[in-house]
């Protein structure tokens, strides 16, 4: 447990051939920092393990380098959070990695947070209402990712399911170098401040959310009550409910980090997408 925060994680094969995905936990406690994150690799697992030892090392180096430069010159955390993000895919396809990998991230600095993505794994947070997801799923026939690869010259193709160029049923992820320009690194990032509400996150692949709803999820885990029951349960009703994928499941309690915040709501303050929120 570190700053309050009890965490349990779940990964299972499922029923595929091999595991492709890659989680990661960092916590840095001089800046009070504190990231989950989830990589759920394609066409191999050689781009999610990078991933997973690169992005957020990359982040937190390049967050300290910041604050020695006046306040005004500074980056702030989100968009140092984007050059890692394009660093790690830049470094992905250099190396001529065919593979890719989906990301995502959650990020408590404080009573801030950052939750960012490229594909389609989520975050989920848990709230008075029930559950908000704070990312959205990059898909080749959302009308503003079409339009951007159908402007490169790209194009999408239905296979089962849309697909860029017949091929990859997510528009946005890192690497895919046989993909480039039309498979995008960036990601997607919304930026807020934590409320007393905030009881439960989740992130999880899309094996778990291709068959459960957010607000089915959120009850598993608090039916649990525990981080490390509610990861294996939420992992075993995907499968229950026919899911045959990878599924990594990370559920981090966060009741005692938000229950001493004066915000009783959550707020969002930004999001920030360079190419167009959904």
């Amino acid at each position: 447990m570190f700053m309050g925060i009890d965490y349990g994680i779940s990964d299972e094969m499922g029923w595929r051939p091999a595991m492709e995905d890659e989680h990661a936990i960092y916590e840095d406690g001089k800046r009070f920092f504190f990231s989950a994150e989830i990589y759920d690799g394609h066409g191999g697992r050689q781009p999610a393990r990078i991933a997973a030892e690169m992005l957020t090392p990359s982040f937190l180096h390049n967050w300290a380098m910041e604050a020695d430069k006046p306040l005004r010159m500074r980056k702030g955390e989100a968009e140092i959070l984007r050059d890692a993000y394009l660093a790690v895919d830049a470094y992905l396809v250099g190396r001529g990695i065919r593979a890719g990998t989906c990301a995502v991230q959650l990020y408590l600095i404080g009573e801030h947070f950052l939750a960012a993505n490229a594909g389609d794994s989520r975050v989920v947070i848990g709230t008075d209402e029930g559950a908000v997801m704070l990312t959205h799923d990059h898909k080749p026939d959302l009308p503003k990712e079409r339009s951007r690869i159908e402007a490169l010259g790209g194009s999408v193709v239905l296979f089962g399911v849309p697909r860029v160029e017949g091929v990859l049923a997510i528009s946005r992820a890192l690497g895919d170098s046989c993909l480039k320009p039309y498979v995008s690194a960036e990601p997607r990032i919304t930026e807020g401040i934590l409320g007393a509400e905030n009881d439960f996150a989740v992130l999880a692949c899309d094996g778990v959310w291709d068959v459960l709803a957010p607000g089915a999820v959120l009850e598993t885990v608090r039916f649990e009550g525990d981080p490390h029951r509610g990861a294996h349960g939420v992992s075993k009703k995907a499968m229950d409910n026919g899911s045959t994928d990878n599924i990594t499941v990370i559920v981090l309690d966060l009741r005692k980090y938000t229950s001493s915040l004066e915000n009783r709501k959550m707020e969002i303050l930004k999001v920030h997408d360079a190419l167009g929120s959904m």
